[in-house]
């Protein structure tokens, strides 16, 4: 398996670069999947002055390269999206399952427009992001996430 391994500065550069791509969007709520999303989310809320923030999460991978059937919501969003501009946002679009089902579920909630932004996109993923970065087929190791996937690997 080949690995990638982000650098915190580059997560921010690469944050930076994903801000600005999104920015003529202008998002009334940032809402980050949990959990590989949740860093990237807190980042973009900074740096587009996106105070409202929200999280959903998703369950679908059980470990490096290894995914459950499904994803599943395994946390609740706990604010109310109907009518709002959503920035959905990922650290990567592997599959892509789990931002369809994010999207979903926040359809399901009446948000308003909502567009999809990730740090990395993969060419085998079903679905292409509004936004992102950087492309790769490699198995990405943000730094949030060094410890995880030593374990899984090991």
């Amino acid at each position: 398996m080949d690995l990638l391994r982000i650098s915190w500065n580059a997560v921010i550069e690469y944050c930076e670069d994903l801000a600005e791509k999104s920015k003529e969007f202008k998002p009334d709520i940032i809402i980050g999947i949990s959990r590989g999303g949740l860093v990237p989310a807190r980042i973009l809320s900074d740096i587009l002055a996106v105070k409202k923030i929200g999280i959903v999460g998703v369950a679908f991978y059980k470990s490096a390269g290894e995914t459950s059937e499904h994803p599943e919501i395994i946390q609740e969003l706990s604010m109310d999206v109907k009518g709002k501009r959503i920035l959905l946002v990922d650290d990567v679009a592997d599959t892509g399952k789990s931002l369809v089902a994010a999207k979903k579920y926040l359809e399901e909630k009446e948000a308003g427009e909502i567009r999809t932004a990730t740090i990395h996109f993969k060419p085998q993923s079903t679905f292409k992001p509004d936004y992102y970065v950087g492309t790769t087929t490699a198995w990405i190791v943000y730094p949030w996430e060094r410890h995880e996937v030593e374990r899984d690997l090991s």
